[in-house]
């Protein structure tokens, strides 16, 4: 499996507010069905970690299904239409013309869907989400009715056990090690980060549940301090940054120790050098052929869910 983002919606017609929706659900209130809160990275770190945006998503149906829906349908008429017909003018000549005239056909639809990532999502009640770009990764679990912005990393677990490796300081590590940067902060890139992370090989069960019971108790924490501090759960994790007690600190670093002993790394030795090793270790079962240990809840735990 690998790390899996919303494909990019290249239309900003889709797109809309509080306003907008108030509008086409007055005029029909069918219209509810396919006007869909919209994640965008702030909102997910720096606002209250609900969506502020809406989209109009018809999915895959036919321009008579999408017609069902009369104020959505009107409302992307009038925004999306012309720009898809601006664009198939401007591309006429160059590599894209059968692109651009091919979403023609379907302009009510998104330009550009990850369809496996929509396959998965819909077997889960929920996903695990991070900012793409951001100078340290907070994962959230996202509703699997809100459909993320591109600038959001989407993971398609639901247990408290991947949680727990993600948000740990190993994953971080190596986060920090693997990413691309964006002048002083960091970009999660699925292909460097995610897909050369090595998990847990071995843990127990008892392992799992303490990483899963640690993670839920980070989230817990942070619950609660978003209710006396301003600015997210950003500013949240800037206090980590302060000296003195800290209620985040301390479940921060319950967690870590649960993940290094799922992991069986020694807490003396560098935790990247431990990482590299398991990952050419695995490596090379890979190319072996031999069962590994993939990324998520292990299917050997008596309930993974």
């Amino acid at each position: 499996m690998v790390g899996l983002m919303m494909g990019r919606h290249r239309l900003q017609g889709f797109r809309a507010f509080q306003t907008d929706r108030q509008e086409i659900l007055h005029s029909d209130p069918n219209s509810n069905r396919v006007v869909k809160p919209y994640l965008v990275g702030r909102d997910l770190v720096s606002g209250t970690g609900r969506p502020t945006r809406f989209v109009i998503d018809f999915g895959s149906v036919d321009i008579y299904a999408a017609q069902h829906h009369k104020g959505a349908f009107s409302h992307v008429q009038c925004t999306v239409l012309p720009e898809v017909q601006d664009t198939v003018k401007r591309a006429e000549a160059t590599d894209m013309a059968a692109a651009r005239r091919q979403h023609l056909n379907r302009w009510w639809q998104f330009g550009n869907v990850r369809k496996g990532l929509r396959t998965r999502l819909k077997k889960t009640p929920r996903y695990l989400a991070c900012s793409r770009v951001t100078k340290r990764p907070i994962f959230c679990f996202v509703a699997r009715s809100i459909l993320p912005d591109n600038a959001i990393e989407v993971f398609a677990f639901s247990d408290d056990y991947s949680f727990g490796i993600l948000q740990s300081n190993p994953h971080w590590q190596w986060f920090v090690a693997k990413c691309s940067k964006l002048t002083e902060r960091f970009r999660y890139t699925p292909e460097s980060v995610f897909d050369t992370f090595p998990w847990p090989q071995s843990p127990t069960v008892k392992q799992i549940n303490v990483v899963a019971a640690a993670g839920r108790e980070v989230r817990r924490v942070r619950a609660e301090a978003l209710e006396k501090v301003h600015g997210g759960l950003r500013a949240v994790y800037r206090t980590l940054e302060l000296p003195g007690k800290n209620p985040l600190k301390d479940v921060h670093a319950a967690l870590d120790s649960a993940v290094l002993a799922a992991y069986g790394f020694s807490p003396r030795k560098d935790i990247l050098a431990q990482l590299l090793e398991l990952n050419l270790a695995i490596a090379a079962r890979i190319d072996a052929g031999e069962p590994v240990a993939l990324p998520g809840a292990p299917a050997t735990h008596p309930n993974p869910a």
